[in-house]
């Protein structure tokens, strides 16, 4: 293989990454399923320019299930929040999914883009350009859920392509990826591979008057697999109760001060 041809980790191309992991981990194939298909932005033909400066022009096929809490284009099935998808167990052989990540809510959210001068509203403008929950316990629990419903409806050796990206809420750092990961491995996905999606620009907060976080300019394509067989086991080199001190150590500092008084 030329160095020209290496698949990198990290892309500005968001179509050119979820083409690369389809050729890569799904062998060629559409992914089978997406369960916030939005209005398909994923996911038709696209021009790329590859690491020679080359205007390449690649194809991504729409999946065979599209579906999403909130349809807006034909060909798309609504789905409950935290429902389950009308897929039998062990289905499917692949599922990309791509969740909303911001925290927000109030009457700011409703504000138009523009006020009658033609001026832009810097109220929530990140909030009111994606969907978002609130409070932060929402977005916990949508993404282990799908998570859990990914690992049901794919077959063995199955793959979930997962989208994700850290965010600031209440001047605290939710660590949406690393949750996420944790989550996928504590029942039975391996993670196969990681892509990082950068971004020259970025949307910026207007209530925010001293920063205290790195403004994000990247997100996370993870690739989990529905399958142990080429693992990396990181726990073997401990003894059994060491083992219990970090998954007590996870549950004691990840739960709030009046449950963890409790344990």
């Amino acid at each position: 293989m030329e160095y020209k041809d290496v698949i990198r980790s990290v892309g500005y191309n968001q179509h050119e990454i979820l083409y690369n992991i389809i050729k890569m981990h799904n062998g060629g194939k559409p992914f089978d399923c997406d369960p916030t298909y939005s209005i398909g932005n994923f996911y038709g033909s696209f021009n790329i320019t590859n690491s020679n400066g080359e205007t390449v022009k690649i194809e991504i096929p729409q999946p065979k299930y599209k579906f999403d809490v909130n349809p807006q284009v034909e060909g798309v099935d609504k789905i409950e929040p935290l429902g389950q998808l009308p897929l039998e167990d062990n289905s499917i052989e692949s599922i990309c999914i791509d969740l909303p990540f911001v925290i927000s809510c109030g009457p700011s959210m409703k504000t138009p883009d523009y006020d009658e001068n033609g001026n832009r509203v810097k109220n929530n403008m990140i909030s009111r350009r994606f969907a978002c929950y609130y409070p932060v316990a929402e977005l916990v629990k949508s993404y282990k859920h799908w998570i859990e419903e990914a690992y049901r409806v794919l077959k063995e050796d199955g793959i979930l392509c997962f989208k994700c990206q850290n965010t600031i809420t209440g001047s605290k750092f939710l660590a949406s990826p690393y949750y996420s990961r944790l989550i996928a491995e504590s029942i039975g996905f391996d993670t196969l591979d990681e892509f990082i999606l950068l971004a020259k620009h970025r949307l910026v907060s207007g209530k925010i008057n001293e920063q205290q976080h790195a403004r994000s300019f990247h997100s996370f394509f993870l690739v989990f697999k529905k399958s142990l067989k080429k693992k990396i086991t990181y726990f073997d080199f401990m003894s059994d109760e060491e083992i219990d001190e970090v998954l007590y150590g996870l549950k004691k500092y990840n739960v709030n001060r009046k449950r963890r008084k409790d344990l």
